[in-house]
């Protein structure tokens, strides 16, 4: 090995940590099963598992599917609250409201709404 290889690996050792965990079958075929969902290897699966866990973060293990769904229910709220601002903002200065472009707009997000949970 050349001096540059391994003080290279002496430098990756002293950074990196390999864990090495026994498994039930039953525990690895699921993991190889969820690994496989996501299209990653069972071993870059279990890191991000674990490495999500340690980082109090798990939206990297959220699915495609459920990502675009929550983005979905993020925009429709977020449309139901710019609509709520808007009147709020238009009544504290003192406008007229048309009753019935606030009745439509509420019923175009309630119809909205319903379609989007009918899909859960």
């Amino acid at each position: 090995m050349s001096d540059y290889q391994t003080k290279y690996k002496k430098e990756y050792n002293e950074k990196n940590k390999i864990v090495t965990i026994p498994l039930k079958n039953i525990y690895y075929e699921e993991l190889k099963r969820r690994s496989l969902y996501y299209d990653l290897s069972v071993n870059t699966y279990a890191k991000n598992v674990i490495t999500n866990f340690l980082n109090e973060d798990t939206t990297s293990l959220i699915s495609p599917a459920k990502k675009e769904f929550i983005s979905k229910y993020i925009q429709i709220s977020r449309g139901i609250a710019n609509n709520i601002n808007q009147i709020a903002h238009k009544s504290n200065m003192d406008e007229n409201i048309d009753i019935n472009i606030l009745i439509k707009s509420l019923q175009h997000y309630e119809t909205e709404f319903k379609n989007f949970i009918s899909k859960m």
